[in-house]
Formats: C-alpha cells, structure tokens, sequence
C-alpha cells in the first residue's frame, strides 16, 4: 500500500498542466478587461482626432481672412485659398478637401481620411466653413461637424456641448 501512494504521489507531482476550469477563468477576464479597454481606447482616439478638425478650420478661415484683405470678398474656391487643384473636390456643391490624421490632405477617395473641409458659402462680407467626419470619425456622434463662421462663431452637430468639442 505505501508504494502504491507513492507512485501516486510521484505522477501528481509531474502533471503541472491547467484544468480546464482555469483556462477558462483566464479567459473570461480577458474577455471582461478587452470589453471595457477597447471601446475606451476607440472613444480616445475619437477624441484626439478632432484637433484635426478644429486646426483645419481655423487654417481654413485664416486663409479666408487673407484673401478677403487681397481682394475685399471672400471665395468659395478652396484652390483660390492657396490649396493643391488635385486635392480639391466638389462636395455636394461645396468646394472641400480630404484630411488625415497628421492634419495632410489626402485624395477624397482614401481610406485614411478623416475630416472633408468645406466652404458652405462666401460672400463679399461673410463665409461658414465646416469639418465633417468621415471613416472611423464618422463614429463621432459627440462633436460631429464643426462649422466655424467669419464672425468666429463655432458650432457642431452633435449631442456634446460646444465647449466641450472646441
């Protein structure tokens, strides 16, 4: 009887492997921390990429600022701003150019863009120009569009405050 224990106690020795039962707690807490990291992390990147919109913006409307003071009217034509022709596109009859997220115009058709800026209208004496989300900024149901006037006023399209977007 004592060496039948032994050799018993000899093999549970050697088996160090998982039961099943802990490989699937294991599982279930990486299940539980990627449900709450993941969208976390989308909801920060969401976030951080709307400096994208509001720097193109106010690029955009300064630009509409100094050809306003060269010729006392403001455009609609975002290549009379000093823009690329090739990157410029017609967007729903607005004049608009694609944005990625190092803030660089990219064709209207990339998969990396972020943001389409557009001139909504100009006249002699005023312009409204917006940001509108696209791909994965789409998501961003916050903020959405920025728009921004030339009397300065911001807006957006979104469920946030304007504070908390600009």
């Amino acid at each position: 009887m004592k060496n039948s224990l032994q050799k018993q106690l000899k093999l549970r020795s050697y088996s160090r492997g998982y039961t099943l039962i802990e490989i699937l707690i294991v599982v279930a807490i990486l299940g539980v921390l990627a449900a709450i990291a993941i969208p976390s992390y989308q909801r920060s990147v969401i976030s951080g990429t709307r400096s994208v919109a509001q720097a193109g913006l106010l690029d955009l409307a300064n630009r509409q600022e100094q050809y306003h003071l060269d010729n006392r009217t403001y455009t609609d034509t975002l290549t009379d701003l000093g823009l690329p022709a090739a990157m410029v596109f017609d967007n729903g009859g607005n004049s608009a150019l694609a944005m990625n997220n190092n803030q660089t115009l990219v064709a209207s058709t990339s998969g990396d863009r972020v943001y389409f800026l557009q001139v909504n209208n100009a006249s002699a004496t005023a312009f409204s120009i917006s940001a509108i989300p696209q791909t994965g900024q789409a998501d961003d149901t916050e903020c959405a569009t920025f728009s921004l006037t030339s009397a300065g006023a911001r807006t957006i399209s979104g469920t946030a405050a304007i504070a908390d977007c600009w």
